[in-house]
């Protein structure tokens, strides 16, 4: 199978969801730091070999970090709601 380039772009976020989640998912559980290349070119070689470069890493680092954003922001919004008052 030929290596395949990652893209930043919402295709490709949508076509490859389940790597997303599985990486961050590892990510955490090791962890990891999404914002290093460094630490995303190790969980690559994890997740996925055949696609494992530097630039890969670049990209799906970026890729990492709007998934974290998107499960800070889900979990915000469910703090948001306001507590009811017994009296």
């Amino acid at each position: 199978m030929p290596m395949a380039a990652y893209e930043l772009s919402k295709e490709w976020i949508k076509k490859n969801g389940e790597k997303i989640k599985e990486a961050y998912s590892s990510a955490t559980s090791r962890g990891l730091d999404i914002f290093s290349k460094a630490d995303v070119f190790e969980l690559l070689k994890i997740i996925d070999p055949v696609n494992a470069t530097e630039e890969n890493a670049e990209i799906f680092s970026k890729v990492l970090q709007l998934f974290a954003l998107g499960v800070k922001k889900k979990f915000e919004a469910t703090k948001k709601v306001k507590e009811k008052v017994i009296n």
